[in-house]
């Protein structure tokens, strides 16, 4: 069986999730791996991830929730198709562990490490979440299996205002190339309706 990689991407609430979700229905062998780990009280967020459980409760998925080691946990299980949701927040997520070390080797309050990252701090990050994904995509690819990944298109706004989220975008924008390029497929989804581009 030769392996699948789906990227579904477009703006927050255009119906993304719902459309990759009914992408994979005919499949009874899903794993979803939801990206959206709480490492807070977040009464947003924990609103988003209630929403998103109960969806995919109802198609008695399996469900793994994790960011880090996605390509580990690919490579030791087996399923008719993952669905990653999303991309967006794995890369997030990566970059804060990645900032939060490096806050802490510095002795450096979070925000004061980010603020003086240098061009090449930016670019260790952006090459280890780089790294995260090519084992993402190979891990696919040598056991088969296939993947919807769901990513939010970030650069459509105007310039962020704080050197944190321009960072962010940046490798947001450039992680969305990367799996474009390596997808099978790549949908665009605007107001509830998928445009196919690839």
């Amino acid at each position: 069986m030769s392996s699948e990689l789906v990227l579904v991407t477009g703006g927050a609430k255009s119906g993304k999730s719902v459309f990759a979700e009914q992408s994979l229905s005919a499949r009874a062998h899903v794993c979803y791996i939801a990206t959206g780990v709480m490492k807070q009280p977040d009464p947003e967020m924990q609103l988003r991830i209630k929403t998103h459980q109960e969806r995919r409760a109802a198609k008695n998925w399996a469900t793994e929730e994790r960011y880090s080691d996605v390509a580990g946990f690919i490579t030791a299980h087996h399923y008719d198709s993952y669905l990653l949701d999303d991309a967006t927040m794995l890369i997030t997520n990566l970059f804060y562990d990645h900032a939060v070390k490096m806050a802490a080797e510095r002795h450096l309050e979070l925000d004061d490490a980010i603020e003086q990252m240098t061009s090449d701090d930016i670019d260790q990050v952006s090459q280890t979440i780089f790294e995260a994904w090519h084992r993402i995509v190979e891990a696919l690819i040598a056991t088969g299996q296939s993947m919807v990944v769901v990513t939010n298109e970030t650069g459509l706004g105007i310039v962020p205002a704080t050197k944190q989220t321009r960072i962010l975008r940046d490798i947001y924008g450039q992680v969305n190339q990367r799996l474009a390029q390596a997808a099978d497929h790549v949908y665009f989804v605007v107001s509830g309706l998928p445009q196919q581009l690839k």
